[in-house]
């Protein structure tokens, strides 16, 4: 027998839901694939609402049913809602144009990304939990990586390597530059809640998301019968001019200052430690080497309005595990064989991103809320929301008018006007006095 040039043919550096994704369709193409994570499975991670597209994803690795039967909350849509509560714009997944499967899920990631992880393994996959990526090595016939398992060190030589490793970017450090969005500059706070109301029958599982006029918005995520996710994304510029405290202290006074906000949470009790999360939007300057690609958080992250982050991770897990099984077949793992890879993921990103940072666009909001529906336009956009990133040219040409009348609205109110003012602080007499809409 030939002996294997390589201990495993690829190495994929996090087992999150890009990582699991990439493993699991290089496994089930017959590939020996080595995944190691620093953390043990099951462990906490924030964003828990999926988008209906996800099912064509989770369909492509064969995970669908195992997800289904989680017990997850389904969810058929989204309400938006503005800060004084007297705004509500519904967006109903079924009316989506070219969306065939409208229900997706919200998910306790704790459960969904171990249930990833578990079908990696059923798929083929040698995983290694508790396990940090030290070192990394290229040579032009292989790559040698060291990782340290219970204070031990290993090395392994394999023909490519994935890098997984959301935001710590175990090769992003190493490659390239990340590039923070200048617009998208926020940050969020966040804690897990019991008795906050939600709607009834279908409705129930839907995510809440109440804006503010300071561009700011609050998630409300049904992730169990009785648990809410809940939280506060917030410009930098906001959260910089307040007094710092704790992020209990801050989503507290977010809370405070939000009317419809603090009406859901006044009778609600909080079940887990706030959290904040920081430096929401940024996209790497590179996502592929030779015998290397960049996936999921590690490469780019989008700022989570529309809860695109698991479904943008798993596409480039999967897409990045192609080519490279592609290439091992080829024997080609330069960089020049990846650009196909890294031009759809820069496409994809921004695609999305003109949606995400439109909706802090006062304009984009004024015609959001308005409930007129106009030649199709809602129905586009609410393909987008539920993650349709490769419409036809009938729904690019809707999009394309929906965002002319948002140019057209910043000179003139096509659409009542939001009253965008500057939010008092806490403590301010005027704390929970809101404008309504014009």
């Amino acid at each position: 027998m030939t002996p294997q040039p390589w201990d495993f043919d690829v190495a994929v550096i996090g087992a999150g839901p890009a990582g699991s994704s990439a493993a699991t369709t290089l496994a089930r193409r017959g590939h020996r694939v080595l995944a190691l994570d620093r953390e043990q499975f099951p462990r906490f991670h924030i964003g828990e609402s999926q988008l209906p597209c996800l099912n064509d994803v989770l369909d492509r690795l064969g995970v669908a049913p195992a997800i289904a039967a989680g017990g997850f909350v389904p969810k058929w849509g989204a309400s938006f809602t503005t800060a004084d509560g007297s705004v509500e714009r519904y967006a109903d997944f079924s009316r989506a144009a070219e969306v065939s499967q409208p229900r997706t899920y919200q998910v306790h990631r704790e459960t969904f990304d171990h249930l990833l992880l578990q079908h990696a393994v059923a798929s083929g996959a040698t995983v290694k939990q508790g396990c940090r990526a030290d070192d990394v090595a290229f040579a032009a016939d292989a790559v040698t990586l060291t990782y340290s398992e219970a204070g031990h060190a290993t090395t392994v030589r394999v023909g490519g390597i994935i890098d997984a490793s959301g935001r710590f970017g175990f090769l992003g450090r190493r490659f390239g530059t990340r590039v923070h969005d200048p617009l998208l500059q926020n940050i969020a706070v966040h804690r897990q809640y019991t008795g906050v109301p939600r709607a009834t029958g279908r409705r129930a599982g839907d995510i809440r998301m109440v804006t503010r006029p300071d561009r700011g918005w609050f998630w409300f995520i049904p992730i169990s019968d009785t648990v809410m996710s809940v939280g506060a994304v917030i410009p930098k510029t906001v959260y910089n001019s307040m007094s710092r405290g704790t992020p209990d202290e801050s989503l507290d006074a977010f809370i405070r200052e939000t009317p419809a906000a603090a009406d859901l949470l006044a009778n609600a009790d909080a079940v887990s430690p706030g959290r904040f999360e920081a430096d929401y939007s940024y996209l790497h300057s590179q996502h592929a080497g030779d015998r290397f690609l960049i996936v999921g958080d590690a490469g780019a992250f989008l700022d989570p309005i529309f809860s695109t982050g698991v479904l943008l991770a798993m596409h480039t897990g999967i897409e990045a595990a192609e080519e490279m099984s592609d290439g091992l077949r080829a024997g080609d793992l330069q960089r020049s064989r990846f650009a196909t890879y890294e031009s759809r993921l820069i496409k994809r990103y921004k695609y999305f991103r003109r949606f995400a940072a439109g909706f802090y666009d006062p304009a984009f909001r004024d015609l959001f809320f308005s409930p007129s529906a106009r030649f199709g336009m809602y129905e586009a956009v609410l393909s987008v929301i539920a993650g349709n990133w490769r419409p036809s040219l009938a729904v690019r040409l809707r999009l394309a008018c929906f965002f002319l009348l948002v140019r057209l609205q910043r000179l003139l109110p096509i659409a009542p006007r939001l009253v965008a003012v500057s939010i008092p602080r806490p403590d301010s007499p005027a704390a929970s006095t809101f404008p309504s809409q014009s």
